[in-house]
């Protein structure tokens, strides 16, 4: 595999938490620019300023909003607020405002790791259970199940463990791959960057999107013995390779489209979605490089990619792709770990504030558990041992309620280590989650 360019600079959680304060008072500057009513907002003087209002969403854990009022408000100086003052202070308040402070956030931190020079991306969604309500959020699995849920789309930063851009969408209007081609047109992450996705995002049009965009990409697809996909009507060996391909996409059906010789062309029918085929353009070259590479006895996994062969061999690819499994991983410690799954509202407002704030939270905590890593001199020992990312989630959000010292946070995290097992096998459990209750909660 490729070398990792890890950065040595050792940023102190004093200093990041300097800079996540720098950002929001530079946001709270232009908070105008994030209210629902440019006038009136936050105009007049409350014990729940612009600043304290965020840092208290950000904290939040898993109790009942009347805890966390509580508990957030009694080691500070500040008077505590009513539980309907607060309701309504996040009234005024766009859940963006949250996603810019993630963004200018991450651009302020300089000492970020690189694979090759060139940042790993992962592109997936996941479903997000909600407080019933009778709106648009709702969902039918089956006659009598009906759900409310979002589905959170999230660009991930797979060395570095940080969600550069993410998305919220409606579960009836989901789409995936129209979000990646929203990322990848604002670029706000790292150009120097390889995205990489599932099958779910095998599309010719997001392919293009990435071309045009010059943006590297890495795409799981179907592998060669499919009816429907990229691979379709490609005569390809059933073994390992590595070859380039160009096929030449159109909305006619003239009678060389017809004919196809040689599988050339790709007919896009008008119930598909092409961006670069209009009236004037009629047809539109594709050239990409297609990686086919055995992970079992009998098993092989397909890739196509625009990288060039002379930075990233065949052998390079298996490891490349198999970053993308920290993503998984990352949405189940923001979910479990960091509690986005326990909203303190039925009001979507408040619930997409507290699901960007999970975020902005979870790339917080792990900047300082990622930098606090680079001071562990471990032994030399059967496995490698890393930081429990559980355990230092619960301590980093105390430091950052003021509630312990540094030095006690550093210990703790340094303490509390868990074995890496990369061998071991575990059969994935799927079952369906159900929202947590607002009235079952911890005081």
């Amino acid at each position: 595999m490729s070398n990792k360019n890890t950065k040595n600079t050792y940023y102190s959680p004093k200093w990041i938490s300097c800079r996540l304060d720098n950002v929001i008072d530079s946001t709270v500057d232009s908070i105008k620019c994030f209210c629902v009513d440019l006038t009136s907002n936050f105009t007049r003087s409350r014990i729940l300023t612009p600043k304290t209002l965020i840092k208290f969403i950000l904290g939040l854990q898993a109790h009942s909003l009347s805890g966390e009022v509580s508990d957030y408000f009694t080691s500070s100086n500040i008077d505590i607020p009513s539980i309907s003052a607060v309701s309504q202070r996040r009234d005024l308040l766009y859940p963006e405002i949250f996603k810019s402070i993630n963004r200018r956030f991450l651009s302020s931190i300089d000492n970020l790791s690189t694979l090759n020079g060139y940042y790993i991306l992962a592109q997936d969604g996941s479903d997000i259970n909600l407080p019933f309500w009778h709106d648009d959020t709702q969902i039918s699995y089956g006659q009598d199940s009906i759900v409310c849920q979002y589905h959170l789309n999230a660009l991930y930063d797979c060395i570095n463990h940080v969600f550069w851009e993410s998305r919220i969408d409606l579960p009836t209007k989901k789409s995936e791959k129209s979000a990646l081609i929203d990322f990848i047109n604002h670029r706000n992450y790292p150009e120097n960057s390889i995205i990489t996705a599932d099958r779910g995002y095998e599309s010719y049009n997001l392919i293009a999107h990435c071309i045009e965009n010059n943006q590297k990409f890495v795409f799981r697809v179907k592998d060669i013995d499919t009816r429907s996909g990229i691979m379709t009507s490609i005569s390809l060996p059933d073994e390992t390779f590595d070859i380039t391909v160009t096929r030449t996409l159109t909305n006619l059906q003239t009678n060389e489209v017809k004919k196809n010789e040689n599988n050339q062309f790709v007919f896009v029918p008008s119930t598909s979605v092409f961006d670069y085929l209009d009236a004037c353009n009629r047809f539109y070259n594709l050239s990409f490089r297609i990686v086919r590479f055995k992970i079992a006895d009998d098993k092989y996994e397909t890739l196509v990619t625009n990288l060039d062969e002379n930075e990233f061999g065949l052998s390079d690819f298996k490891d490349l792709y198999h970053l993308r499994w920290n993503e998984e991983t990352a949405f189940y410690y923001l979910k479990h770990a960091v509690g986005m799954l326990y909203f303190h509202c039925k009001k979507r407002q408040h619930i997409q504030q507290e699901i960007y704030a999970s975020i902005l939270f979870y790339n917080y905590a792990n900047l300082i558990i990622q930098n606090i890593k680079k001071k562990i001199k471990l032994k030399k020992t059967k496995y490698i041992y890393n930081i429990n990312v559980r355990s230092a989630l619960t301590n980093i959000r105390n430091y950052f309620r003021n509630q312990i010292k540094e030095y006690i946070l550093i210990r703790n995290i340094k303490k509390y280590l868990t074995p890496s097992r990369p061998d071991r096998n575990v059969q994935r459990s799927i079952k369906r989650q159900s929202p947590k209750a607002l009235n079952n909660r911890t005081s």
